[in-house]
């Protein structure tokens, strides 16, 4: 079993030092974990969604740290990030990327101008949309992110259906486009098992979204998008479920960000 979303204090809203999430993947049978804290904000504000700059060095040298000291015992340790699709600011992201030596990047959208849709605090906002509206906007930035080659997975990629506000219209075409996209960046999607902790208690991406990113030849990836140690590899068991019903008999790691494919356990 792997997980490729695993994070820890540094990124503000989650608890727990790095060797307390690999001592429970280790106790649950992980095989293969990636940690992929939130990679700094490229506008130069600090918040509570991601580390500041002058911990980055720190996060790359202690995964690269422990993953050396694992590599007999396990699990194996995966160098990643989790960086938000800033628009306009393409070649800056870029730029940050290759200059670690990230096993894995996940590209993830939060914000839509300029607010954190996914953060309770600031449910109000919904007030401003209508639900069509919402996933529209949604989707779009979703498919500009995974076209761009940035990412090599797109987490929790419908996250805007985090507190169950779904739109009116069906959402198979929002969903074959964002395929599509995948497909044109070259980036799996992430099958996140947060979201059955969350207000929607259904796994990103749904069963109808998995299944046509299966038809269009999406490779995908497990992860469980824990902010603690206890949620080390929660329930990916409904993950290798969905994946199993979707068609696929396997998913991708990736180190020095290459996939490699590995079966379902």
């Amino acid at each position: 079993m792997i997980d490729l979303h695993v994070h820890t204090a540094r990124c503000r809203h989650a608890t727990g030092e790095p060797g307390d999430y690999v001592a429970v993947a280790r106790e649950r049978g992980i095989t293969a974990m990636a940690f992929s804290d939130h990679l700094p904000l490229l506008d130069g504000s600090q918040s509570d969604y991601a580390m500041c700059w002058d911990e980055l060095e720190d996060y790359v040298a202690d995964v690269v740290e422990l993953a050396s000291s694992s590599a007999d015992s396990g699990p194996e340790i995966l160098l990643g990030i989790e960086a938000d699709w800033m628009p306009g600011r393409e070649s800056e992201t870029a730029a940050v990327l290759e200059t670690h030596p990230f096993d894995v990047v996940l590209g993830s959208i939060h914000m839509l101008d300029g607010w954190a849709f996914d953060d309770p605090r600031l449910r109000e906002g919904y007030e401003e949309w209508t639900p069509d509206a919402l996933w529209e906007a949604y989707f779009e930035t979703l498919c500009d992110a995974a076209a761009s080659g940035l990412f090599d997975v797109m987490a929790h990629p419908d996250l805007v259906k985090k507190f169950a506000y779904w739109p009116e219209s069906a959402p198979e075409p929002l969903y074959r486009r964002a395929a599509e996209a995948f497909v044109a960046g070259g980036a799996a999607v992430e099958v996140n098992t947060a979201g059955l902790r969350k207000p929607v208690h259904e796994i990103y991406p749904s069963e109808t979204f998995l299944c046509i990113c299966r038809e269009a030849g999406v490779a995908a990836t497990l992860g469980s998008d824990a902010h603690s140690p206890s949620e080390v590899g929660m329930d990916l068991d409904a993950g290798v479920e969905l994946l199993r019903a979707c068609g696929y008999e396997s998913v991708v790691l990736f180190r020095d960000r290459q996939p490699v494919e590995v079966g379902l356990a």
